[in-house]
């Protein structure tokens, strides 16, 4: 019987005990969060024990004040950013279970407790990209590296490779230099100041300078033109703008391709400046003379009159259109040249001396290298000697 009364006693501590045994709580490992470091990657989490955990899933929150500046506390426990402000932080976080829970046995319960994070310098390069990503051959290319301290410093590349011609300084932490190769490069520079390091990886693209490579032909008031640029270089997928200058009417631009099609309506220069931008941000302007000549037009004059056995010389003229120009004799009445008489086609020269009086009826037509036309009649008279 006595027996049987201390086994009683026993399990009725143990209904006691066993509880608080598991109850909720922080672990010994989240006691001390580790000291962080300004300008670098912070991560680290809460430990739970106890409670409906780990079954279930443990849930923090910030109770009372605020994580350092930078920092995000996740309800997993993770602690996670990059601190900005050194200095040290006190405040009050909650464990609790699930809540609501998942699990019907689960009763939720709570923890809290205090913590102190410790935010100090850090030896931090400011800059975590290049500007810009990227660069052309043949061309002088400088980028400043700094940092938030303003000891002395040594700079180094520690993987990777540099684009051929471009240095590091090791002392100012300048990368400069002209690259002589095109590609992609990824290296990884660090910082040291002989107690505390950095290090960031960048990366450069080199590629062949941005060319246009097709210039426009000549223009003529009233003819259709087309010019459709050509461009070398950078990474393809080239996109155009019009920099400087305006089209003259009835031209138009296409920003996709950089043609300029239409049929000019005013004569004159058009000094146009077109940039070229490629998939890479690069871009090159150009100049991109533009001249529209008036349209081709036969100058209607009366020929000086031959005489048969003198030598002759007469010419017809025209103005406008794009050179050279074409000479022909269309017809008329009756239709040829007297004879004895030529005509230079490139010139617009008649000469030669005539051997037949009368009276010729000519239909002259001039042609220019944009195939523009103009055509007028004339009468040349041949008297007898």
């Amino acid at each position: 019987m006595r027996l049987i009364k201390v086994f009683s006693v026993t399990a009725l501590l143990a209904l006691v005990v066993v509880p608080a045994a598991f109850a909720l709580r922080f672990t010994d490992e989240s006691f001390t969060p580790p000291v962080a470091v300004t300008g670098q990657a912070y991560s680290w989490s809460f430990t739970g024990a106890g409670g409906c955990g780990p079954a279930l899933p443990y849930q923090y929150r910030v109770l009372n004040g605020a994580l350092p500046l930078g920092l995000t506390l996740d309800t997993s426990g993770l602690v996670h950013g990059i601190p900005r402000q050194p200095g040290d932080i006190s405040l009050w976080i909650e464990l609790s279970d699930e809540n609501p829970p998942s699990a019907s046995w689960c009763r939720p319960g709570t923890a809290q407790r205090q913590f102190l994070f410790r935010v100090v310098p850090g030896l931090n390069i400011l800059q975590n990209a290049l500007a810009p990503t990227a660069t052309f051959t043949s061309q002088p290319y400088s980028f400043q590296l700094t940092t938030d301290s303003s000891a002395s410093k040594t700079w180094s590349v520690i993987s990777g490779a540099l684009p051929a011609g471009i240095a590091l300084n090791a002392s100012s932490g300048l990368i400069s230099g002209t690259p002589t190769a095109t590609g992609d490069y990824t290296f990884k520079i660090q910082v040291s100041d002989g107690a505390r390091t950095d290090a960031e990886t960048y990366s450069l693209t080199v590629v062949d300078a941005l060319k246009v490579t097709k210039s426009p032909a000549a223009a003529e008031v009233g003819l259709a033109f087309a010019f459709t640029p050509a461009a070398t270089g950078g990474k393809p997928g080239y996109a155009w703008s019009l920099a400087e200058g305006t089209l003259p009417s009835g031209l138009s631009f296409d920003a996709a391709t950089g043609a300029i099609t239409g049929k000019p309506a005013l004569a004159g220069a058009y000094p146009l400046k077109l940039k070229v931008q490629d998939t890479l941000g690069l871009s090159q302007t150009v100049d991109v003379p533009l001249v529209v000549t008036p349209r081709l037009l036969i100058t209607r004059r009366l020929l000086k009159a031959a005489k048969v056995g003198a030598e002759y010389k007469g010419r017809f003229l025209a103005s406008g259109g794009v050179r050279p120009r074409q000479w022909n004799l269309l017809g008329g009445l009756p239709g040829f040249l007297p004879p004895g008489i030529k005509l230079d086609k490139k010139t617009g020269v008649l000469s030669g001396t005539p051997t037949k009086a009368g009276v010729y009826r000519l239909r002259m037509q001039v042609a220019d290298r944009l195939g523009a036309k103009s055509a007028a009649g004339f009468i040349l008279k041949v008297v007898a000697g």
